[in-house]
């Protein structure tokens, strides 16, 4: 319920500010509920890429229980690829799907959440589905962050204004 107060409550002091409200503008109603750090991202993305793996492994038409079983021991048994190799040739669904994975957990450890989330809107199928809560919450991090940083310019530069 903080968040909320705290947001209203900012939106009502920046009515007569056109950018800061133009920027809370571009806050995400799911600051309510809070929006991830990034350190939280990125350690739920972990177990996420744990997952995804393992989906992105099960063998085309069978997603029932053996498929799921097939997905996990392939995963197991194949090691992952590093974000720095080029994409593979080959026509296996799952090694790219890897590779994206892989791209996307370089981006995420580096902190650069936007382009991670650029890397896993190329997934497809029950990979992708596999990473669409952490991409709905990783994006919200994003918008705040942006949003964030316009509005601490705009102080910065009304700041300024004042002094001068």
């Amino acid at each position: 319920k903080g968040a909320t107060e705290e947001f209203v409550a900012l939106k009502s002091a920046a009515v007569e500010n056109g950018v800061i409200a133009s920027a809370l503008d571009k806050i995400p109603l799911t600051v309510k509920k809070g929006i991830p750090t990034l350190p939280e991202l990125q350690s739920k993305f972990d177990e996420v890429y744990s997952v995804s793996r393992q989906a992105a492994y099960v063998p085309r038409g069978r997603s029932g229980l053996e498929g799921q079983l097939a997905g996990k021991v392939f995963a197991a048994l194949s090691l992952p690829p590093t974000h720095d190799k080029p994409p593979p040739t080959s026509e296996s669904r799952g090694k790219m799907a890897d590779y994206i994975l892989a791209r996307a957990t370089y981006h995420i450890k580096l902190g650069d959440l936007e382009q991670a989330v650029k890397d896993l809107d190329q997934l497809s199928g029950q990979v992708a589905f596999s990473v669409k809560d952490w991409k709905s919450a990783a994006m919200d991090r994003v918008a705040v962050d942006k949003a964030l940083k316009v509005i601490k310019m705009e102080c910065a530069l009304m700041n300024q204004n004042m002094v001068a």
